[in-house]
């Protein structure tokens, strides 16, 4: 079998095996461990061994309904290694972070469940297959909301569901649409994403079928104003769904667009580009005030994240190999730090039993270790200097400013404002006088560090040596645009 294999099956059998047999919950753990260093082992491996000049790479293809075109077609190129990475990097750290909280032998099945379906959808080049790991991806998600959320929980995953559903929905009726085109076309079905970008569709047509999948999608992101479900959702999720939804599905679902729209419909995305981009920005303002007046933290930076991925939304349409890579980087980036610090809100939670942030207070007081990586992950969302997310906000700016100076003016402002409402909750969860919620707040435990620290280290090495991830990803970004240069950014 192949690495590819390996790194979308091992997850998902394991699940399978876990969820037959009746084990010991600690033993329900330690493989769950095994099976994400194993996903890890093999992704650095895959990372190590990608030529960063060639194309799609590892490429694995074997017929499947051979009948209508469906193939089992998988590879990699520079944007999906970013998503298999930070998915086969996250899943063991929020293991090792949780393992003494969740005692649920579910959570930890459904959890690789979502592992193997967002590796199958990242490295999906048949349609077909890509729908199939979508919906694994998310089945999982809807079951862990309503067996183990929180508030009205029940209600909640049903609404989630419904969008999803709607959404997925309007995206399998456009793939079968372009599978019976091809077939009139060319005389067979094919769902290979290869195939189908020869395809010949008039622009109504293409903008629907476009207008299917940018529906999936844009539920999934979320883009305003497909976000109605978002905050309640992720005050209601535990913290590892909440991890799944912001580091890996949002991420997947703005990787989705540049993998197929702009494969498949190139001519309808620079059409449909401005409004997009416009879309886009008043997500960064509208998310980012909204975010400023919540007292509850986890929506707080529910609404954070939705700020930071318009702005991944708009590095993408402008189409500058600047805003490319930018916004490769960042769904990467962002991933990571958005990981940690709603790890973190996990862990205040235990401590204090409350996400309100005014009854917090004063936890540097007596928990430096704790205050000194809240802050970080905190500051690194919204991109301080020597971070991941610096870099990548930079290059989005940079590309901004050369699509449209107003644009670039708009994106480098909304900036400010998330400075603006997170240096606001830090001063007022970390500092201040101490209240009854914070009054013996523990410190950071040794296995929680054990979970914080390699994120921290991989940010800051996002952020201080770039080049040598952005190599990664430059020649794919520049088989989109005219641009053959890449961006330098030694620091």
């Amino acid at each position: 079998m192949s690495s590819l294999s390996l790194i979308i099956f091992l997850p998902i059998l394991a699940a399978l095996f876990l969820f037959l047999k009746r084990l010991n919950i600690t033993v329900v753990k330690v493989i769950y461990m095994l099976v994400t260093f194993t996903v890890l082992y093999l992704s650095l491996e895959l990372y190590i061994n990608f030529d960063p000049e060639a194309s799609m790479q590892f490429v694995v293809l074997h017929p499947w309904i051979s009948e209508y075109g469906i193939n089992y077609h998988v590879g990699v190129d520079g944007v999906s290694l970013g998503i298999v990475m930070m998915n086969a990097i996250l899943m063991p750290l929020v293991a090792i972070a949780l393992y003494k909280q969740r005692d649920k032998k579910g959570y930890w099945i459904n959890l690789l469940f979502v592992q193997g379906g967002v590796m199958g959808a990242a490295l999906s080049l048949d349609l077909m297959l890509f729908y199939l790991f979508w919906e694994i991806m998310l089945l999982p998600i809807f079951f862990m909301i309503g067996l183990f959320g929180y508030g009205k929980k029940n209600f909640i995953a049903m609404k989630f569901n419904i969008y999803t559903i709607l959404g997925s929905l309007m995206m399998l009726i456009s793939i079968l649409y372009i599978a019976v085109a091809y077939k009139e076309q060319f005389g067979s079905y094919s769902f290979a994403l290869d195939e189908l970008k020869d395809l010949r569709l008039s622009s109504g047509e293409s903008l629907l079928v476009f207008g299917g999948f940018m529906l999936a999608f844009a539920i999934k992101i979320p883009i305003f104003p497909f976000h109605t479900w978002l905050s309640d959702t992720y005050r209601s999720a535990p913290t590892g769904i909440v991890i799944v939804m912001s580091s890996l599905m949002a991420k997947l679902g703005t990787y989705a667009i540049w993998r197929f729209l702009f494969t498949m419909f190139s001519e309808t995305s620079h059409e449909v580009a401005p409004y997009f981009i416009g879309l886009g920005l008043f997500g960064l303002i509208y998310f980012g005030i909204s975010a400023m007046s919540q007292t509850h933290l986890k929506r707080m930076f529910a609404l954070s994240s939705a700020s930071h991925l318009s702005l991944i939304v708009v590095g993408f349409f402008i189409y500058d190999i600047y805003g490319l890579i930018g916004s490769s980087y960042l769904i990467v980036s962002h991933a990571l730090s958005s990981a940690a610090i709603f790890l973190m809100a996990g862990m205040l939670y235990e401590r204090t039993d409350t996400y309100s942030i005014a009854m917090l207070g004063g936890i540097a007081r007596i928990a430096p270790k704790f205050a000194l990586f809240f802050a970080f992950f905190s500051l690194s969302i919204v991109g301080i200097p020597l971070t991941s997310g610096f870099v990548a906000e930079v290059l989005i700016i940079l590309g901004a400013f050369h699509y449209n100076i107003y644009v670039g003016f708009i994106a480098a402002t909304s900036i400010l404002i998330a400075m603006m409402f997170m240096f606001r909750m830090i001063s007022r969860v970390l500092y201040g006088e101490l209240r009854d919620a914070t009054a013996g707040f523990e410190d950071l435990r040794m296995h929680e560090l054990f979970a914080l620290v390699p994120l921290a280290l991989l940010i800051l090495a996002m952020g201080i040596f770039p080049n040598y991830f952005i190599q990664k990803i430059e020649p794919t970004a520049s088989s989109y645009t005219s641009q053959k240069e890449a961006p330098s950014y030694d620091k």
